[in-house]
């Protein structure tokens, strides 16, 4: 398989646009379905990608629904607006939710987030 890189746009409408304008360098990608790790190799692997890299941290709501369409059924990510649940395994769901995972060690898709 190879790997293909792919930024996640943000969907803006007009109820959103300040959130999308704080936004500023912060951009989202993901490999897609197909590429899945443990929590723990997709941090090391997203934090590889080079500085300002990162296990996504999402931001906001803009983004958190923006990414979940893209999703068929839990992601990886860092954290929801900073939390990272006391480091716990945080996923995001197809549907927008956020939640955490009690094993890390389950191969799953991730995003990658990158501010810069």
């Amino acid at each position: 398989m190879t790997e293909q890189l792919t930024q996640i746009p943000i969907t803006i409408d007009a109820e959103y646009a300040d959130d999308a304008a704080a936004a500023g360098t912060y951009r989202l990608y993901w490999y897609g379905k197909g590429l899945k790790k443990t929590r723990e190799e997709a941090r090391a692997f997203a934090a590889s990608r080079g500085e300002g890299h990162q296990l996504a941290d999402l931001p906001s709501d803009v983004w958190r629904t923006s990414a979940a369409t893209y999703l068929d059924g839990p992601a990886w990510i860092y954290s929801w607006k900073g939390d990272n649940y006391g480091n716990g395994n945080v996923v995001l769901h197809p549907n927008g939710s956020i939640g955490t995972l009690e094993d890390g060690a389950q191969p799953l898709p991730f995003l990658i987030s990158y501010v810069g």
